[in-house]
This record gives structure tokens, C-alpha cells and sequence, in this order.
């Protein structure tokens, strides 16, 4: 157990320790933000939309599964090992990329890349495994504020690189950084205090899983092209729900399971899972929807008429706000509990959308809001793993972490759906002034009050969790849930 009050020394220690940590997780935030500043020149490259597309879709399928499986993994034999391995595969999925001569190998890299989606949970893990208990709330904050801070600045970076230097830099960029993060975790974390005991590894937990989440994430990628009721779709759909069935079965029998879904039952982490979910369904779209009504044209009654490049400034102060909102809610965690941020976080993100439902006509309103909305969401996505990390056995950490992952990335793709068919329910054209159809006043005004409803679901939730006993003293978790004994130590 890491002392109160630490010395000088361990002080300088734990912030190095934090340094890599951050260091090595940005790596998969740049991977996401890079390549959406480069989608529009790689289609006029390959003249394939489409397949094209496949490069986010891909990256979100291996993503999806990694997140959950890799994290328990990295619980179960060692989370710096595991940090060295997922680094591993984002550099051979890097270097893929970078030598591509044709769209499928490019996409055969963007999936190896995917696999960095479990850095994020291994991380919050080590923060846990290394830091003082005390400051565990604060590195978990920094760790999200930069994740979500990188993932912005990726897309300008990206856009940047492209313009200059051609779109393989996106890739040798992240060859280097890569490479240079293996070097950082190998050479100054600390190794991984013990091994657990687990017995035989559930093997048929993971193979139940990984196809029931991809094949859902798949399903919903299709719906923009095919429509909800094309029989290919609902027929992934199907099949995905009854893996998951599948395996959710599986695991709540087992003695041993790969994902103890068991631990969803419980009140707080089951609400912060219902809050991750919330998130990704409505404040996620935040961008696709400023970005589609600042660029409209102002005829159509609701669009701002700026350019591209004009409209994408207004998502740079926001992602300031991230560096601030992120660490404060670490802060609020440590003193007060998670909880008190969540709850913070979910109304600030619920004004900021009221906002821009009753006021969107002017650049500056705008700009304040997607500031408003992307500070509250910074606050209660560092919010989210401190309410996990407060309750979750040392052992699960990265695994639930893991999982909350993979219920933002389902969420994020099923909001981006239903956002996308509710701007399209109502449209306005003028042969006269171009072409083209947009999303009418009333369509806009629909997509805001879904998400205001998604926001205001996320408060009702964060006021349902559990209250601490008092201020700065962490819940307490029973050793055993449904009998099941847990290991406590760190590895």
C-alpha cells in the first residue's frame, strides 16, 4: 500500500510514472484523430468513399475487442506486460500503413493499429497499481484530459501532415511515437508488483465475446448505406445479440470468467456503465452535429454558412477545455468522490445542449457552447473510471475499465446512427440556390431534444449513485460477490 503522505522522491517518481503512462496511452488518440484529418484526401486518392470508411470501421471493430479483452489480460498476467505487447501491435499495425501499396493492406493496418484501443484501460490500471491511493483520482483525470485532448489535436495534426508531407506521415508519426513509448514503459515503469493465480484461463469467454460486439459494431456501421431493415443488417444484428446472450450466460456460471459480468450488477458499476453508455449516444455527436450546422448554408433557416476549415475552429477551445475539466474532476473525485463529478459533469453537458437547442444562430454561441458541453464531458469522462477504480477489486480494474470502453464505442456508433436518421427525417432543398438537401429547423431541433433527453437520463443516473460516507473516504466492496473470492493484490 503506497504511503499518505509521500516523500519528495516518490513524488518525482509517481509523476514520471504518470508522464509514461499519458505518454503511451496518446498513442491510440492520435491514431483515431490523424486519421479523420486525412479521410477527405484518401478518398480522392483511392476514389473509394466506402472503402475508404472502412479505415474508422475497422480500427472500432479490433478496438471494440480489444478494450475488453486485452484489459482483463493485462489484469490477469500483468498490465506493463500487456502495455508492451498492445504498443507492439499499434506499431506493426503502423508500419502496415506506412508501406501500403493498396487500400486493403492500408485497412489490414488500421485494424492491427485497433488494438491500441486497450491502452487507455491498461493505463487507468497502472495508475491505479503505482500511484499513491491519494493521487489515483488526479492521474486518472490527466489521463483522460489527455486522451481527449490529443484526440483533437490528432485531426489538426493529421490534416497538417497530409497537407505537407503526404498521408504515409500519419503513420510514420505514429511509428515513432510507438516506438519511442515501448522504449518509456520498458525502461522506467516499474514491472508488475506479482502474477495471479488464476487457474485455466476462460478461453471461451473470449471467443463469445469478440464476435458478439464486432458483429453488432458492424451492423450498426452498415445501417448509413443499407437502412435498418436491410436483411443483411438485422441479420448481423441477430446474431450479435445472441452471442452476447451467449456469453453473458457463459460467464455468469463460470468460476473463473474472462469478463465477471457479475460485477455489472453492482449499483455504482452498473450506473457508471449506464453513464458511459449516455455519453457515447448523445454528447459523443456533439461534433457531428455544430459541424453540420455551422457549415449549412443560412438559407435553409438554421445554418451559419461558414466553411469547413471556419467550422472546425469552433471545436478548438473545446478541446482546451478538456486539459481543465478532466484533472479538476480528478480533484473533486479524490476530495468529495466520483460521484459529485459525475453528477457535476452530467448537468454542465445537459445546460450546454439546452443551450444550443434555445440559441444556435450566432458563431460565438456556438463556440461557447461546444465549450460548455465538451468541459462537462471532459469532467465526467474522468469521472467515469474514478467511479469504477472506487469500488472494482484491484484485479478487475483494467477489465471494467476495459469494458466501459467497449459500452462507449457501441453507444458512440449507435448515437452517430440514430443522429444521422433524425437530421435526415426532415429535410429543405432549392434547386435555385444548389444542390443538395439539408436537415430542416424541425429535424435539428429533434436531434437536440434526443440528446438533451440522453443528457437528462445521464443526470437522473449520476443523482442514483451511491453517496459516500463521508468526504474522501472510499466506498466500501465486499471481498466476495456471489460467492466469489477476489484477489487483492497488485500484479
Amino acid at each position: 500500500m503506497k504511503q499518505d503522505s509521500p516523500t519528495p522522491a516518490e513524488n518525482r517518481r509517481w509523476l514520471l510514472i504518470l508522464a509514461v503512462l499519458v505518454f503511451a496511452e496518446v498513442n491510440s488518440s492520435f491514431e483515431v484523430g490523424m486519421m479523420y484529418g486525412a479521410l477527405a484526401t484518401l478518398m480522392r486518392e483511392f476514389g473509394d468513399p466506402v472503402g475508404v470508411g472502412w479505415l474508422i470501421t475497422a480500427f472500432l471493430l479490433v478496438g471494440a475487442v480489444s478494450a475488453g479483452l486485452s484489459s482483463r489480460l493485462g489484469d490477469l498476467y500483468g498490465r506493463r506486460r500487456l502495455l508492451i505487447l498492445t504498443l507492439a501491435f499499434a506499431l506493426a499495425g503502423s508500419l502496415i500503413g506506412a508501406f501500403a501499396t493498396s487500400l486493403p493492406w492500408l485497412i489490414a493496418g488500421r485494424a492491427v493499429q485497433g488494438m491500441s484501443a486497450a491502452l487507455l484501460p491498461l493505463t487507468i490500471g497502472l495508475v491505479r497499481e503505482h500511484l499513491p491511493k491519494a493521487r489515483v483520482p488526479v492521474g486518472i483525470g490527466w489521463v483522460a484530459a489527455m486522451a481527449s485532448f490529443t484526440a483533437g489535436a490528432g485531426i489538426l495534426l493529421g490534416g497538417w501532415l497530409v497537407d505537407h508531407a503526404g498521408w504515409r506521415w500519419i503513420f510514420w508519426f505514429s511509428v515513432g511515437q510507438t516506438a519511442l513509448s515501448i522504449v518509456a514503459v520498458a525502461t522506467l515503469l516499474p514491472p508488475s508488483v506479482r502474477q495471479a493465480a488464476v487457474g485455466r484461463l476462460d478461453l471461451l469467454g473470449g471467443v463469445l465475446f469478440a464476435p458478439g460486439v464486432a458483429l453488432l459494431l458492424w451492423a450498426v456501421t452498415r445501417m448509413k448505406g443499407s437502412g435498418p431493415a436491410d436483411p443483411v443488417t438485422l441479420g448481423l444484428i441477430a446474431t450479435g445479440l445472441l452471442a452476447i446472450a451467449a456469453w453473458v450466460r457463459h460467464e455468469w456460471r463460470h468460476p473463473q470468467p474472462m469478463i465477471d459480468v457479475r460485477r455489472f450488477a453492482e449499483r455504482q458499476v452498473g450506473l457508471a456503465m449506464g453513464l458511459m453508455a449516455l455519453f457515447g449516444l448523445g454528447t459523443a455527436q456533439l461534433m457531428l452535429v455544430i459541424l453540420l450546422l455551422a457549415q449549412q448554408p443560412a438559407w435553409t433557416g438554421i445554418g451559419l454558412g461558414l466553411t469547413a476549415t471556419l467550422a472546425a475552429t469552433i471545436k478548438v477551445p473545446a478541446s482546451i477545455a478538456g486539459l481543465f475539466g478532466a484533472p479538476w474532476s480528478g480533484h473533486v473525485a479524490a476530495r468529495h468522490g466520483a460521484r459529485r463529478a459525475a453528477l457535476v459533469g452530467s448537468v454542465v453537458i445537459c445546460a450546454g445542449w439546452v443551450g444550443v437547442l434555445l440559441h444556435h444562430d450566432a458563431v460565438w454561441l456556438l463556440v461557447a457552447e461546444a465549450f460548455l458541453i465538451t468541459l462537462g464531458g471532459s469532467i465526467l469522462y474522468a469521472a467515469i473510471p474514478n467511479l469504477i477504480v472506487e469500488v472494482a477489486p484491484t484485479d478487475r480494474t483494467s477489465e471494467i475499465n476495459g469494458m466501459s470502453h467497449v459500452v462507449r464505442t457501441v453507444g458512440t456508433a449507435i448515437g452517430t446512427q440514430l443522429a444521422t436518421l433524425l437530421l435526415a427525417s426532415s429535410t429543405v432543398s432549392d434547386a435555385a440556390r444548389g444542390a443538395g438537401t439539408h436537415p430542416s429547423p424541425a429535424a435539428y431541433a429533434l436531434t437536440f431534444a434526443f440528446v438533451i433527453a440522453c443528457a437528462g437520463a445521464g443526470v437522473l443516473l449520476a443523482i442514483a449513485l451511491p453517496r459516500r460516507s463521508s468526504a474522501g473516504a472510499p466506498l466500501q466492496v465486499p471481498s466476495q460477490v456471489a460467492g466469489r473470492s477476489e484477489s487483492t493484490g497488485n500484479y
